[in-house]
């Protein structure tokens, strides 16, 4: 029998595509860290949720702002 050979996936490396493949990433090391800034502060993750929703507003901005030079795809 022949083997059927999967098609090579192709990876953007345009600085628009490395931007948005940090949000995962960054949001999780900011829940880590309000909830560690919880634990140890007067402060409770209630108090601190809308920093997660200023780190994401951020890195958006980033990916907007960058080249989208070299992009693969649509």
């Amino acid at each position: 029998m022949a083997e059927v050979q999967q098609p090579q996936r192709v990876s953007c490396r345009c600085p628009q595509c490395r931007v948005r493949g940090l949000m995962g990433p960054i949001v999780l090391i900011t829940i880590g860290v309000l909830f560690l800034i919880g634990e140890y502060s007067r402060y409770n993750i209630w108090d601190l949720w809308p920093i997660l929703l200023i780190v994401i507003g951020g890195v958006l901005v980033g990916q907007s702002l960058v080249s989208r030079q070299g992009h693969i795809g649509s």
